[in-house]
């Protein structure tokens, strides 16, 4: 097999809008810098036949965005757009570029579609024999089942400052698997690139930070880099109910511990793994459509008094959001519910080893159904890549409330289809 590896500095140039929370500013500085890293791997020498995944240190890309640059690499390069995975790390400190909370960084996005361009070409043009093998290890320190059951039913969120003894339990379980992929170049057996797939909340830092990093995945990949010698990529998971703890470490200190420990775990899995020169690559991808949310008037009615109450000036908070955004987002969505909304998935197979992407933030059981029933011995779902269409959430957790379902953009049943779809991309790559 052949691979390539390259990076690129994404950091802005000045202050912008930050995502992942409500913030009341630009940006006042820069904590650590942003990176975007490729991963190029090809059975051969044509590039028709090869894949890319490209880890970047943002919230999420926009669907037309992240298009938009996979055909220009396809364009550049040869690679069919079809096989380029464009993975967020869901950072919450860096520039807006999805524009749900805050303003979009329009130019700073013109920007990056050409830096992920320009990564790729140089990833594929510095192909040479290598090596790859997998392993899974575990985490289960970092990332915390952040739905909790109050002794009154409802959903309180793990970063909400509530009474203990009124916590009756998290609403479930955790997904502490950690995936690590070595690639190692044949000539010398050096590693050419770590990539590493876990699932969490990169927001140690709050909405009061105003300083852009990477957050603890950019702490991590960093580490393994000064360790190892080579790029490191982080893939997150299926991470729509997992978090850090929210009300500990939610600051720079906190960061660099569960960086650290993050970091140290991947090292252990990189260990047992046993590289090999020729795995067998497969890969498929597959498009539908899924239905928009649906509003009842009840819903319409109560988001129409608060806007008229605010104006539709949202409140800066540290985490979370407040009545005045779900308002808006009621409204956004009552006026295109009849509109369904396109999703991608990829998935790339290295031996016995299947990477399968998904736009949005699904929910941790949903991930593991997918993990459980997939033909391979492993399986890592990438989540925020190519695209965002928000939280994905089961029926059950529909039925239970709390902030991911009352902010969510797609129809209840989207959890069962994208289930289905997934397991049967599986099955198609297995077979080939």
């Amino acid at each position: 097999m052949f691979a390539g590896i390259a990076e690129i500095d994404i950091t802005p140039a000045g202050a912008v809008w930050m995502d992942g929370m409500i913030r009341s500013h630009r940006s006042t500085g820069v904590h650590d810098p942003l990176r975007a890293c490729a991963l190029y791997l090809a059975p051969g020498t044509d590039p028709a036949a090869a894949f890319v995944l490209v880890a970047i240190d943002l919230i999420g890309l926009a669907d037309r965005d992240a298009l938009e640059a996979r055909r220009g690499a396809a364009k550049a390069t040869g690679i069919p757009a079809d096989r380029i995975i464009l993975a967020a790390s869901h950072t919450h400190s860096g520039p807006t570029t999805l524009g749900l909370l805050n303003p979009t960084e329009t130019g700073y996005v013109r920007e990056l579609v050409q830096k992920l361009v320009r990564v790729i070409q140089e990833a594929a043009a510095a192909a040479v024999p290598a090596a790859t093998g997998c392993a899974s290890g575990t985490e289960d320190s970092i990332s915390h089942y952040r739905r909790l059951l109050a002794r009154d039913g409802h959903v309180v969120m793990n970063w909400e400052p509530y009474p203990a003894d009124q916590i009756v339990r998290p609403l479930g379980q955790v997904d502490p698997e950690l995936g690590v992929l070595r690639v190692t170049r044949q000539a010398d057996g050096r590693d050419l690139c770590i990539l590493f797939n876990h699932a969490g909340h990169p927001n140690v830092l709050s909405g009061d930070n105003y300083r852009i990093s990477a957050d603890y995945p950019g702490l991590a990949t960093q580490l393994l880099r000064e360790k190892h010698g080579c790029p490191a990529m982080f893939l997150n998971g299926a991470q729509g109910t997992m978090d850090i703890d929210g009300l500990r470490d939610r600051d720079w200190e906190g960061r660099q511990r569960i960086g650290t420990t993050l970091a140290e775990a991947v090292g252990k899995v990189l260990l047992g793994i046993d590289v090999s020169p020729a795995p067998r690559m497969r890969s498929a991808s597959i498009r539908y459509r899924i239905p928009s949310r649906r509003i009842s008037q009840g819903e319409y009615s109560w988001a129409a008094k608060i806007l008229a109450e605010t104006g539709g000036t949202l409140t800066p908070l540290a985490d979370g959001v407040g009545d005045d955004f779900k308002a808006k987002l009621l409204h956004e969505l009552r006026d295109r519910e009849n509109a369904d909304n396109p999703v991608e998935q990829l998935c790339l197979a290295l031996d016995d080893t299947a990477l399968i992407s998904f736009p949005g933030e699904l929910f941790t059981e949903i991930g593991q159904e997918i993990k459980k029933a997939s033909p391979f011995a492993r399986t890592y779902v990438v989540g925020l890549a190519n695209g965002y269409v928000g939280y994905v959430p089961t029926r059950e957790a529909i039925s239970q409330g709390g902030y991911e379902v009352e902010v969510r953009r797609l129809d209840d049943g989207a959890a069962e289809i994208i289930a289905e779809r997934s397991l049967s991309l599986l099955r198609d790559v297995h077979r080939r």
